[in-house]
């Protein structure tokens, strides 16, 4: 995601580094990847730069143009994870939901629910060799203590001189401390696990998830083929073009820490937590580098988890986020022309009214589309850039008069 015009800072969609550590030699070449997303749409690079998405033709109004079938990680936040199911994000005014896969550790019983039988099992389906299930539970175990850890000092924001060097810094000792936890016996191991707060809980969840993406692809050997995503009948399959979509999005996590510098902290609290607990099937894909790209790409590509309400005054509980990489390529405008709308898992993108051949594609990122100018502006600023859309441009105007 970026802005529809003008941005400062790509949010996204720019080449990235492959952060995926094992290569496959088929792999095919972006530009054929972006653009077997839709029939409507052609992904492009822009005049403000990154990417978009721009009509081939003349789309009508009310035509669905994409519908992402399933994220590709999700993460519930703590206080709702008893309350809103893992697999479709369905939510019944506050009620623990009744279907879970539960795991005893010692005293502890951890748990992940599901709003239903058929949930559930279509979660089991998808977990190859149960290494998802285990993986999300092992969080669970590890994670009993991680709300009581101490807040890390904030720090004042830095240069990049600066940043890039204390990033070099901190990230060299966690190449220490990982030897240190290869060298040592798995049962003191556990000594090396750190306590998380809530906000960590729920990006490891997510990042974990994407791992597991990783592992399965590798190991079903899942190809992919050189179709529209929504010819792809098999769920494999699409997951695996999901995992080549989600390869090109940028990162935005230097960017995120040279706003926030005790991120740093953060992310390598996570990297810990990761690197220390996760399964054997996992530890080929867990190297920094791999989970710094994975967060990055979700700070400016995830798509939120909300409460349903009846009107864009009412509060809304969130719940969570999922990442759906091919929905990332949609650029904000403060007037779109495109409408998202969840159902359960899936995404769907109708247009709001015709869109001429050639006309970039939009969504809006927020729900501040009537507020004033300087408001849409500052709201915009978590995703990096300064919003050039037309309609803020004439508002800007109107201003100077």
């Amino acid at each position: 995601m970026t802005t529809s015009e003008q941005s400062s800072s790509v949010s996204e969609s720019e080449d990235s580094v492959d952060s995926n550590p094992i290569q496959k030699p088929d792999q095919q070449d972006p530009e054929v990847i972006l653009n077997k997303i839709s029939p409507f749409f052609k992904v492009e690079k822009t005049k403000y730069g990154g990417r978009g998405c721009y009509a081939y033709t003349t789309i009508p109004k009310d035509t669905l143009i994409l519908a992402c079938n399933q994220s590709i990680s999700s993460t519930i936040v703590r206080p709702f994870k008893k309350e809103c199911c893992h697999y479709c994000y369905d939510y019944f005014d506050g009620k623990i939901l009744k279907f879970k896969i539960s795991k005893k550790f010692g005293k502890d019983l951890c748990s992940i629910f599901f709003c239903s039988e058929i949930c559930q099992q279509k979660f089991i389906e998808e977990d190859t060799n149960e290494v998802y299930q285990e993986s999300l539970l092992l969080i669970e175990k590890h994670a009993l203590t991680g709300s009581n850890k101490p807040e890390v000092e904030k720090r004042e924001p830095l240069k990049d001189e600066d940043l890039s060097l204390l990033i070099s810094q901190e990230w060299e000792d966690v190449l220490k401390w990982e030897k240190s936890l290869q060298s040592m016996k798995p049962s003191k191991r556990a000594n090396m696990i750190p306590r998380i707060d809530d906000s960590e809980y729920l990006e490891i969840k997510y990042v974990v998830g994407v791992l597991f993406q990783m592992y399965k692809v590798q190991t079903e050997n899942i190809q992919s083929t050189n179709t529209f995503l929504h010819e792809v009948n098999s769920s494999n399959e699409l997951k695996q073009r999901e995992i080549e979509l989600f390869d090109i999005l940028q990162s935005s996590e230097l960017e995120k820490v040279l706003k926030f510098p005790y991120l740093i902290y953060s992310y390598i609290n996570i990297y810990k937590f990761i690197k220390a607990t996760s399964l054997p099937e996992l530890q080929p894909f867990i190297n920094p580098q791999a989970v710094r790209e994975i967060i990055g790409r979700n700070l400016t590509n995830a798509f939120g988890i909300w409460s349903e309400t009846s009107s864009t005054t009412e509060d809304r509980e969130f719940f969570g986020f999922g990442v759906y990489p091919s929905a990332s390529y949609f650029n904000h405008s403060c007037d779109p022309n495109l409408i998202k709308k969840r159902i359960k898992n899936t995404l769907e993108f109708v247009t709001k009214r015709d869109i001429l051949p050639g006309e970039e594609i939009c969504i809006d990122y927020g729900r501040f589309l009537d507020e004033d100018v300087e408001a849409r502006r500052k709201e915009l600023k978590e995703w990096f850039f300064d919003c050039g859309c037309e309609k803020c441009n004439i508002d800007l105007e109107n201003l100077k008069i």
